[in-house]
């Protein structure tokens, strides 16, 4: 069965206690409910942090080009991820509408492997990006939850005998969606656990001989971030201010 849905219900865990955890007062290092000096509530901003978590990769394998048949070894694997986040934000009473994109550094083992004829291959994913929109409501003062949709970037890389060349690498497109919640930690900081899914499109790779193949892959990913929230935006400076 395939983890997304484990993932998922991990998330969602995570999203309660987190909402618990950070369901009192507003402390002495930030009102959170108030506005910042330049008229913003903590909410509102552009936001920059670091992530960490973990991955599970499928794939789907198909040849489009057969010349000699294609076997495939395995074609899922669990790995870590991490990168950057950054985005901006704006507060309209308890909905907290805005943008949100990761970076995640790669050479994340994919678990795809496929072979024919004595010869073998494994895929990698070198980066990956995701630039999405989302929509939040505020539960306490100081926790949301979140919803989350755009479009995802990643590079893939196969290698090995079966490669005509050895290496073939190919940029995938993809549609990310997914969720969770973040709570700020007063002085503008705030922490987050989410989970987002996606679904890329395939791409295709030569084999030696003159065949090819393609690969269909899927993402799954529960991560966490810490990050800052700065009492302005990118509109502010298109603005001259």
């Amino acid at each position: 069965m395939r983890l997304h849905a484990k993932l998922f219900s991990g998330v969602v865990t995570a999203a309660l206690v987190a909402a618990g955890t950070f369901a009192g007062p507003a402390q002495a290092g930030g009102d959170f409910g108030s506005p910042a000096p330049a008229g913003r509530t903590i909410w509102e901003g552009f936001h920059v942090g670091a992530h960490a978590g973990a991955a599970d990769y499928d794939y789907g394998v198909s040849q489009s080009a057969p010349v000699s048949p294609l076997v495939t070894i395995r074609d899922g694997d669990d790995g870590f991820v991490g990168g950057f986040v950054y985005g901006s934000s704006w507060q309209f009473g308890n909905i907290i509408l805005g943008t949100d994109s990761a970076y995640n550094f790669g050479d994340t083992n994919t678990g795809a492997n496929v072979a024919a004829n004595g010869t073998a291959a494994v895929a990698e994913v070198e980066w990956s990006s995701e630039s999405r929109l989302r929509a939040g409501f505020l539960v306490k003062p100081n926790v949301q939850l979140y919803g989350t949709v755009g479009v995802a970037f990643a590079n893939i890389d196969v290698s090995g005998t079966l490669i005509a060349g050895g290496s073939d690498d190919d940029r995938a497109f993809g549609i990310s969606y997914g969720g969770g919640a973040e709570a700020t930690l007063g002085n503008r900081w705030f922490a987050r656990v989410e989970y987002i899914h996606t679904d890329y499109d395939s791409e295709s790779f030569r084999e030696v001989g003159g065949g090819a193949f393609k690969v269909d892959l899927d993402s799954d990913v529960v991560r966490g971030a810490i990050g800052y929230r700065f009492d302005w935006s990118p509109l502010d400076i298109l603005r001259g201010r």
